[in-house]
């Protein structure tokens, strides 16, 4: 299993990116489609993790002030848990 670590760059790519955090972070809570998103996404770095072209994991950084940042809305497909997937996303998130 090879995990391919990347930014969202297509329409497509941050529709599906955009699917997973809503499936794994809102729908079990039964939130809205939009949900998944804040005032904060353009301004944010965005990283997923895929398998075979799927996304499977994603993850997202915002800078609070010039030397602090956040990582939020964490999401791993639930089939690929506990597989090391969002310690990769986290490590690549905490290079930025």
């Amino acid at each position: 299993m090879e995990v391919k670590i990347c930014k969202p760059l297509t329409k497509e790519e941050f529709k599906k990116y955009y699917d997973l955090r809503w499936k794994v972070l809102r729908k079990p809570w039964k939130q809205p489609k939009g949900s998944e998103k804040d005032e904060r996404e353009k301004e944010s770095i965005h990283i997923m993790a895929c398998i075979d072209s799927k996304i499977v994991g994603a993850g997202r950084l915002h800078f609070n002030t010039e030397k602090e940042a956040q990582i939020r809305y964490m999401a791993i497909e639930e089939k690929y848990r506990r597989k090391g997937i969002g310690s990769l996303i986290l490590k690549e998130l905490e290079k930025k």
